[in-house]
């Protein structure tokens, strides 16, 4: 809610935090280690403001996010597409094994009857 609401904060070098409220009020934290360890909350140097970024920041950037070859459903069909595209060349290396749901095959009319 700092961030998105309104709220706006300050940092000291110390690490003394001051938070402003929408309406105004002002509130004040301080580190717990200001109170265990004061010498470790002192500050060291001034610090330094930011350099300012260049006009054409990406332009010297070497290393980038590469742009979109095709949009996020085109993608989504080609992967699918792909699926199924495995799926069905796996389906037809299968041999064809259907059950036979009526026992074995009817002997041939010239077999002997077995002997008992």
């Amino acid at each position: 809610m700092k961030t998105f609401w309104g709220w706006h904060d300050r940092q000291l070098a110390d690490g003394t935090l001051i938070l402003t409220s929408p309406a105004g009020d002002t509130y004040v934290t301080t580190p717990g280690s200001a109170l265990l360890f004061p010498a470790l909350c002192a500050p060291t140097a001034a610090i330094a403001p930011p350099a300012p970024a260049p006009a054409d920041y990406c332009a010297e950037r070497t290393a980038m996010m590469p742009r979109r070859r095709r949009t996020r459903a085109q993608d989504r069909a080609a992967r699918i597409a792909t699926e199924r595209r495995h799926n069905r060349d796996a389906r037809l290396a299968r041999p064809a094994q259907h059950p036979s749901y009526f026992g074995p095959a009817p002997p041939d009319p010239d077999d002997d009857p077995p002997p008992f």
